[in-house]
């Protein structure tokens, strides 16, 4: 992870020396500054960026000169308060992932037993430093893992889902992911763990509405990225294998916090978790101090980013902030 910073300023001095209290706690009589750095840090606006050509390769290697940045269609002026970049071969990256899986009536004990399979072995993909819980959800949400970095202990919280039944609380349970994210760490090992959810679904909810404006901003305040792998599902006269667009579809809770819609055929899910693992590894991370104005006034404040390579395609974590 290349970590690069703008020249020196009392701002940037401030955010260093907020990272270093993060990470790296001093003695038990330091606390009381320690905690008015951790305040501070609140106010940064912090961005994962995904850029890729017109056919989906991603961009690497890229510059903290090479994107702009608008705040309230502003163009921000002066560099980045944190720029950090991606260059390992392999996902060194810490990050910290709830698995939400879907046990309805309409998923299948073959389909749990394949994503438990393809779980395990994107969790091989990364850092131990990494943290990871399950959920599984159908007319009710069970916690069947907590945050833990032992691959044994996903393994055993897949093997208690049971028989699949019921009916769905898709975008509820999303919501008890983002909550459990955010109260959880945000660093490990000196560096800042990226907040994922992988929602194994059909796309469908039973209980609750498509229009889910207040899960957006929850997920996207609490610096999380949704990602879906969906179950094959179909409609009748549809073109054959062509997945039928769904509830999870229309939310667009996935691509408003930088994810992406993987669909998995019926035989293997872990194609669908190694691209994410590679979505992530090749990830910018841009964070800035909105202007003071923006500050705690209560006000939704847009959030646009551009790459200034011809043909890039960006997507981000999140479109806009509010303190």
């Amino acid at each position: 992870m290349k970590l690069s910073a703008p020249r020196s300023t009392p701002r940037v001095l401030a955010l260093l020396l907020t990272l270093s209290a993060l990470i790296a706690p001093q003695a038990a009589g330091q606390r009381d500054q320690q905690k008015d750095q951790i305040t501070l840090r609140t106010d940064l606006v912090v961005v994962d960026v995904t850029v890729t050509d017109k056919d989906g390769n991603f961009i690497r290697k890229l510059k903290p000169e090479d994107f702009v940045v608008y705040d309230d269609g502003v163009e921000r002026k002066h560099e980045y308060d944190l720029f950090s970049a991606s260059e390992e071969a392999s996902l060194t990256r810490p990050i910290a992932v709830v698995f939400a899986l879907d046990v309805s009536g309409s998923i299948t004990n073959e389909e749990i037993n394949r994503q438990r399979f393809a779980a395990e072995s994107f969790i091989k993909l990364l850092t131990p430093d990494s943290t990871f819980a399950v959920l599984a959800f159908n007319y009710e949400i069970r916690l069947l893992q907590d945050f833990t970095s032992d691959p044994k202990k996903i393994g055993q919280a897949f093997e208690k889902i049971g028989r699949g039944e019921g009916s769905t609380r898709l975008f509820q349970t999303i919501d008890r992911a983002v909550s459990m994210l955010k109260r959880g760490p945000r660093f490990r090992s000196g560096r800042r763990l990226r907040r994922v959810v992988i929602v194994l679904t059909d796309g469908f909810d039973n209980v609750d509405p498509p229009e889910q404006d207040p899960l957006i901003q929850h997920a996207t305040n609490a610096e999380v990225t949704v990602y879906s792998i969906t179950t094959p599902s179909y409609i009748a006269g549809s073109a054959p294998h062509q997945r039928s667009m769904t509830l999870l579809d229309v939310s667009r809770i996935v691509p408003m916090t930088g994810g992406k819609d993987f669909s998995a055929d019926d035989k293997d899910f872990t194609p669908a978790f190694k691209a994410i693992a590679e979505e992530i590894r090749s990830s910018y991370t841009i964070a800035y101090y909105p202007p003071e104005k923006n500050r705690h006034d209560g006000r939704t404040h847009q959030i646009r980013i551009e790459c200034k390579k011809s043909g890039a395609i960006v997507r981000t974590s999140r479109g806009a902030y509010k303190f």
